[in-house]
């Protein structure tokens, strides 16, 4: 016996040490399976929570500490929804101080359709046009279709790795698209992620359809159920997208508050601003056919070189029968504004008028009540013309009379 005593010993040696590496990797998958993240999303997750990565884009928005944000669409989420932003969330809008119609120092405001720009943080509207008339929104629609997947994801419903198969019927799904497969299947996060940043109208539909249990409508139903408890005026929608319909009557509408409100609610979700405020990505895996770079059509986000400042969201649309349109985050000094505009017929002056607005609306937020009774003090401006074209004109009209001055047109 004592002859096989350091044989035997060595052996036991051995057995210990698999016995260890076994134990930690079965730790370790345990860990993984619990969690759904590999060791570097783990790393990654904790560097993105306690530092707060992510809190100079889209603060000040706390969320408990358990709340990992994905940037790929693929980290689980728990079953706990964020904490709001903002106490006075879903709380009336007040009007007082806000210019009614176009704006005086911004020609550009006489092109859009509709509008609003509103401080969240004092809850002061401080523009209005038709703020509460039902206009085409287009794909600003994709807001309303990816908070309610990301809600039934919070409640637990499903993850962001819950997989769905692409049917025949979102693959046939026009306009802007990541040509979607029936062959493939995507992750619920990749799809919300594609419709978020590309604002992928076949991947709005599947995630519709997949939520829906196989048909569109009862997502739909859901939509104008959230809009009506969100209390968005002038809101209706017929599909998940914002493409249009057969006719305007079918078109997707809603009022320009109640888009700021929808703002509001998609502000208390930090993934879903992640993808928000992402300019570009990727979709599919590269190597993998139909592998694509997708670009965000808001070009006010950081990364464009038209960037604007602090802007952080949320959302573009287009259709002829609604112009361009936009939904847009802002976050300056601690204020956040959300500003809303449509119809314009040319994505640049878009663009242009919003970039302006914000900067008129920071200008003024601090103190709207003031910044009204100066714009009321400012005398009429009047527009000089020339005595030989006056004469000219009154001559033409039989009248014989000069008329050295005419009123500046301030039509709202």
């Amino acid at each position: 016996m004592k002859k096989y005593g350091p044989i035997l010993s060595i052996l036991t040696v051995i057995i210990l040490i698999h016995a260890v590496i076994l134990f930690s990797c079965m730790y370790s998958e345990g860990r993984t399976a619990r969690n759904g993240k590999t060791d570097s999303e783990e790393q990654s997750a904790s560097a993105g929570e306690g530092a707060e990565a992510l809190q100079p884009v889209i603060a000040p928005m706390p969320v408990s500490p358990e709340n990992p944000v994905s940037t790929d669409g693929k980290a689980p989420l728990p079953a706990e929804p964020p904490v709001p932003f903002d106490p006075n969330f879903g709380k009336p809008f007040v009007y007082e101080y806000a210019v009614q119609g176009n704006i005086p120092a911004l020609p550009g405001s006489r092109n859009a359709t509709a509008g609003i720009l509103v401080d969240l943080t004092t809850r002061n509207v401080l523009w209005a046009k038709n703020h509460r008339k039902g206009v085409p929104i287009a794909s600003m629609t994709k807001i309303m279709t990816c908070l309610i997947a990301y809600e039934d994801i919070i409640a637990g419903k499903y993850s962001l790795e819950t997989p769905v198969k692409v049917s025949v019927k979102a693959s046939k799904i026009g306009g802007s698209q990541v040509y979607l497969d029936p062959r493939e299947t995507f992750s619920l996060g990749e799809l919300m992620k594609a419709a978020s940043i590309k604002s992928a109208n076949d991947a709005a539909y599947l995630i519709a359809e997949f939520i829906g249990g196989g048909s569109v409508q009862p997502f739909v139903d859901r939509m104008n159920a959230k809009a009506k408890e969100l209390r968005m005026p002038g809101t209706r929608f017929f599909n998940p997208n914002g493409l249009p319909g057969s006719t305007a009557a079918k078109d997707n509408v809603a009022s320009p508050e109640g888009m700021a409100r929808l703002a509001e609610a998609t502000l208390r979700h930090r993934q879903l601003m992640v993808w928000a405020s992402t300019w570009m990505d990727t979709f599919r895996e590269k190597g993998q056919k139909g592998f694509m770079q997708i670009k965000n059509n808001n070009y006010l986000l950081p990364g464009s070189r038209e960037a604007a400042e602090g802007v952080d969201g949320l959302k573009t649309g287009f259709i002829n029968r609604s112009g361009f349109c936009l939904t847009a985050t802002c976050l300056r000094d601690g204020r956040r504004i959300v500003a809303v505009v449509t119809g314009y017929p040319i994505r640049r002056e878009r663009d242009r008028f919003v970039r302006q607005l914000l900067d008129w609306g920071y200008a003024r937020a601090a103190d709207p009540a003031a910044a009204l009774k100066k714009d009321a003090e400012k005398p009429v401006r009047k527009k000089t013309v020339s005595r030989r074209s006056s004469t000219r004109k009154s001559a033409a009209s039989g009248t014989g009379k000069t008329t050295k001055t005419i009123q500046k047109n301030t039509r709202n």
